[in-house]
């Protein structure tokens, strides 16, 4: 925790192979950083702001996000585990995953209108109630996850995998989607589809 206990506010810095596991960052406030391959296993984020910053390769299992804010933010190639994103400051929330492997997290009553899920694993997650319109999600595999009331319009699922999408119970009105996956689609009307 020395690495942040000499200020509240870092700007344009880049951080390279930190482990932080099981520590405190809390009311720190980060802007146009860097983080490369940090272990944020477990560690406590409670009110701080992320703002046009960018992990790579980092692990951000069981990490907790209480009232934190994550603005412009990428995500390349991260691990991301057991996250509740509900408890961060949902009113300024916008970021990208792209190359990520997310597993068991909670994006539920979410407004992500706009954000990119790409070439990511989002495995057993939570978009119940979700706005995922004008969404990139493509080249994603959605094994498990649950959608249930998701606002999908205009978003963009081509070349997805594992998916199960009820299109009467969300909104696909101009989603893209592409063969054979979205033949998935029809699994609520308990048809036959010879091809």
């Amino acid at each position: 925790m020395k690495l942040f206990s000499n200020s509240n506010e870092f700007q344009n810095q880049t951080f390279s192979n930190v482990n932080l596991e099981n520590q405190r960052i809390t009311n720190k406030l980060f802007f146009d950083c860097e983080f490369q391959n940090c272990n944020f296993s477990y560690t406590d984020f409670e009110s701080a702001l992320f703002e046009d910053c960018s992990f790579f390769n980092c692990n951000f299992s069981l990490s907790k996000i209480i009232k934190t804010q994550i603005r412009g933010v990428a995500f390349e190639g991260c691990k991301i585990m057991g996250i509740d994103f509900t408890k961060c400051d949902t009113l300024m929330i916008d970021f990208s995953l792209t190359g990520c492997n997310v597993k068991s997290c909670i994006f539920s009553n979410l407004c992500l209108k706009k954000c990119i899920f790409y070439k990511s694993d989002l495995i057993e997650c939570d978009f119940v109630n979700t706005d995922l319109s004008e969404t990139n999600l493509s080249q994603s595999d959605f094994s498990n996850s649950l959608f249930h009331n998701t606002n999908l319009f205009k978003a963009n699922l081509t070349d997805c995998i594992n998916y199960n999408i009820d299109p009467l119970r969300n909104n696909i009105r101009k989603a893209e989607f592409s063969l054979p996956e979205a033949i998935t689609l029809l699994n609520t009307f308990e048809i036959k589809v010879s091809l």
